[in-house]
């Protein structure tokens, strides 16, 4: 009881003394943000993340350029609330520019249709703009629905509207490849002098394999046309708190994802949502990807595994939702609720992990907080960076970019606090993307020696082919099934366990009848990639009503 009440004092501390440990550098001079030059960047970094490198920039550009120089961060959310932060602010000022250039309403074709990565733009429409502004207004009025929205996807791509910030900076590859693929995010700014293309062209030697590969362990580190790159690197695991787990009996610790189906964790386990969380469905998507290289490895058919792969892991989730406490709308909170006490164990990223590890650490060296990436069970992905359209001050974001991927900035990833070049404050504990990194000789420097994730990668290879156009449809199918019925399917989940699991009932629970692979592929997916709100809430609504009532039936003892 004295351990716990310390733990939520020390919490406590934690609240009242941020405001003041985020405050301005002293050593940047303190500047006002009236007198400094600002750089605009929104992101779902936490606020060690954004002070580091916030302050570091600051002291950057103050040495090297003699400029006062200030970040201002934009955390509205998570890396799927920034993503429709980002869709509405654009839609507003296209709208703007639509009705200026054209006199014709701004209709929901017009609308969908600029920002429709896979439209193709009539031969009729491609003379009718040059930088985004109508060159001849003559017969407007007379093009064909499908024209008008070429004309507007050509418009937007042409133009250099902006929503007044100049960097998205962290999150996961997914949603920066649909930035991308929409148009919000660019290569290089109007002028082609700044941008992370313009970077690679300007040090082609940082973007080679010896220092930051293309790719690896199967997931891009890079957007072929750099509209987005790589920054530090993430993999996903499970973290556990030791102490609860001997209370339950589970001695032997958690190392593998199908060990969060133990019906022992009924109620103990911690998981964020994953249509707020990209990183969050991106971990789920790791379960789905083991499943199928499992089968593949003993030697089943390629479309065969990836079917029965898929069918596995969704009964997988399903047993580790029914063993949750809760879906978060924030990711931290699961790790912080694993270090309390109120959760057994969760799934989270790595550095979230080995951040409440160290918090946690007695003095012999040891924590109840323990994090493990299950071997052969996630990939190591990339955290990227990329310039939006019409960025305020391109320059400064070319050289935010630079300093992110310098080794000056990578240091920040995974020095340790208060030595020379790494952080002032706080150990960040993350992966830097650049491979010279872990060929530092002061290896005890480091915040985590012992890691090094381009070995870790060779364990597991992501194939995108299998799961990754599937991405939206995942995340559809634990609403459904998982997130919008759960009081049920846990109340359901507590009756087996008191039953003592009999086999039939399980298939019952488990029974994944209109999430299977083939249903997603025939009905699901199709729903979501035409756009249509009514059609998809009517299709999440019957199968959520679907599960629920089967959860009921089994709660309430019926077949």
């Amino acid at each position: 009881m004295l351990t716990r009440l310390l733990i939520v004092l020390a919490l406590l501390a934690a609240v009242l003394i941020t405001p003041f440990a985020m405050r301005p550098d002293p050593e940047t001079g303190g500047a006002s943000m009236s007198s400094c030059e600002k750089l605009i960047i929104i992101t779902p970094h936490n606020e060690s993340i954004q002070s580091e490198f916030g302050n570091a920039f600051a002291r950057h550009m103050k040495k090297a350029h003699d400029r006062e120089v200030i970040v201002d961060w934009r955390q509205p959310g998570g890396t799927s609330v920034i993503a429709k932060f980002l869709s509405s602010e654009y839609s507003a000022r296209f709208e703007t520019l639509w009705k200026k250039q054209t006199r014709l309403p701004f209709s929901t074709a017009i609308k969908e249709g600029y920002q429709n990565r896979k439209l193709e733009i009539p031969d009729r429409v491609t003379s009718l703009t040059k930088q985004g502004k109508i060159i001849d207004s003559t017969g407007l009025d007379e093009l064909s629905k499908k024209e008008r929205a070429g004309l507007a996807r050509q418009m937007f791509l042409e133009s250099d509207i902006g929503v007044g910030i100049d960097l998205f900076f962290g999150g996961g590859a997914y949603d920066f490849s649909k930035q991308a693929s929409i148009g919000n995010l660019v290569p290089a700014d109007a002028s082609g002098k700044y941008g992370p293309c313009a970077l690679a062209k300007q040090r082609p030697d940082w973007f080679s394999d010896a220092i930051m590969p293309e790719s690896a362990s199967g997931e891009p580190f890079r957007d072929p046309e750099y509209r987005w790159v790589g920054t530090v690197l993430s993999s996903f695991g499970i973290c556990y708190n030791t102490d609860i787990l001997t209370r339950l009996g589970i001695d032997e610790g958690l190392s593998r994802w199908d060990d969060l189906t133990d019906p022992r964790l009924a109620g103990q386990i911690a998981l964020a949502d994953p249509t707020k969380s990209g990183s969050t469905t991106k971990a789920f998507e790791m379960l789905i990807q083991e499943q199928i290289q499992r089968l593949v490895r003993d030697g089943m058919e390629e479309d065969s595994a990836v079917r029965e792969g898929w069918n596995n892991a969704i009964q997988m989730i399903m047993q580790i939702s029914a063993n949750s406490r809760y879906f978060t709308d924030s990711a931290a909170k699961v790790p912080r609720d694993v270090a309390l006490g109120d959760a057994a164990a969760g799934m989270c990223i790595d550095f979230y992990g080995r951040t409440f590890n160290e918090i946690f650490q007695r003095g012999d060296g040891d924590s109840h907080v323990q994090f493990v990436i299950p071997r052969q069970g996630t990939s190591i992905g990339a955290d990227p960076i990329g310039m939006l359209r019409g960025a305020p001050s391109p320059e400064l974001a070319h050289l935010f970019v630079e300093f992110v991927l310098s080794p000056e900035g990578q240091n920040l990833w995974n020095l340790k606090p208060g030595v020379e070049g790494g952080p002032k404050r706080f150990s960040l504990r993350r992966p830097p993307i650049r491979k010279d990194f872990y060929e530092l000789e002061n290896s005890e420097l480091r915040a985590d020696p012992d890691l090094f994730p381009y070995d870790l990668a060779k364990d597991f290879i992501y194939h995108p082919e299998r799961t990754g156009s599937l991405f939206a449809p995942l995340r559809f199918v634990i609403r459904c099934a998982c997130i919008e019925p759960h009081r049920e399917q846990k109340e359901a989940w507590e009756a087996l366990i008191d039953a003592g699991m009999p086999e039939e009932k399980i298939a019952k629970f488990l029974d994944v009848s209109g999430i299977d692979y083939d249903s997603v592929l025939s009905e699901i997916a199709p729903v979501l990639g035409k756009r249509d709100k009514v059609a998809e809430i009517r299709l999440a609504r019957d199968l959520s009503s679907k599960f629920r009532e089967r959860y009921e039936k089994i709660a309430g003892g019926g077949k």
